[in-house]
């Protein structure tokens, strides 16, 4: 029975099945990521080789030299957005609590001066007018103290 088909016919019906299974699969589970690839959203990138492989060395050595980048920038890059993330929660938290407890405005500027100090790298970064911007809206949405952007930038300062 199995004798009349051949060993192309075979790998053509396997090959149409496996693309129509994977076209499923991404469909099924990759449908947004797929859909922003398409659309110009999302650039698609390979993964780095493994650092044992010396032809892996080499090309990414020659990727940094042509960027003029290395890897350690992208690792604080993404350090500094976790930074980021953190002190937004922390702010929020802090102006909700602020809020509840009923502070005076100097405590809660001397609090608000306390953490923003903690976070030395976000000081000179260009996400710094941001946070001013989300310290000022938090404020208004919980009504704790009014403050103003130049109020918040002052806040930056190391003496208060």
């Amino acid at each position: 029975m199995f004798t009349n088909i051949l060993w192309t016919d075979y790998f053509v019906v396997v090959a149409i099945s496996l693309t129509f299974y994977y076209l499923f699969l991404g469909v099924r589970y990759y449908s947004a990521e797929l859909k922003d690839l398409f659309s110009g959203k999302r650039k698609l990138h390979s993964r780095a080789a493994l650092p044992n492989d010396k032809g892996a060395e080499s090309i990414l050595t020659t990727e940094q030299n042509y960027t003029g980048k290395s890897t350690a920038s992208k690792e604080t890059k993404d350090e500094d957005f976790a930074e980021v993330e953190h002190l937004i929660e922390r702010i929020k938290e802090i102006i909700a609590d602020a809020s509840g407890k009923k502070l005076i405005p100097l405590e809660f500027k001397q609090y608000l001066h306390l953490v923003l100090r903690e976070y030395p790298n976000i000081k000179n970064s260009p996400f710094r007018s941001s946070i001013n911007e989300l310290v000022v809206s938090e404020c208004e949405k919980y009504e704790a103290v009014t403050l103003s952007e130049d109020e918040v930038e002052l806040l930056w300062k190391d003496t208060m």
